[in-house]
């Protein structure tokens, strides 16, 4: 099975592709949370101190949604050629 998985991928299967991708952003998204809604910048919370860590989440939880997208595009491309 996992033959089989990397012949696909490495034969450019995009469809594969998309899978892993969306799997990789999905475990980013589940590790780092979804990225903080900017709306809640306003008002009372504007006196929370951004650390490092939080900057990390931030940009982590954005790439991992980003490829969720990525994945989803090519699972699309990939039916779409057939």
């Amino acid at each position: 099975m996992i033959q089989t998985v990397f012949h696909n991928l490495l034969g450019g299967d995009l469809n594969s592709w998309g899978l892993l991708f969306g799997f990789f952003g999905a475990v980013l998204v589940i590790i780092f949370g979804l990225p903080s809604i900017p709306v809640l910048s306003e008002g009372s919370y504007t006196e929370i101190q951004v650390t490092p860590t939080m900057k990390r989440y931030v940009v982590l939880s954005r790439l991992g949604l980003a490829l969720i997208a990525v994945g989803f595009v090519l699972q699309l491309l990939a039916v779409r050629a057939t």
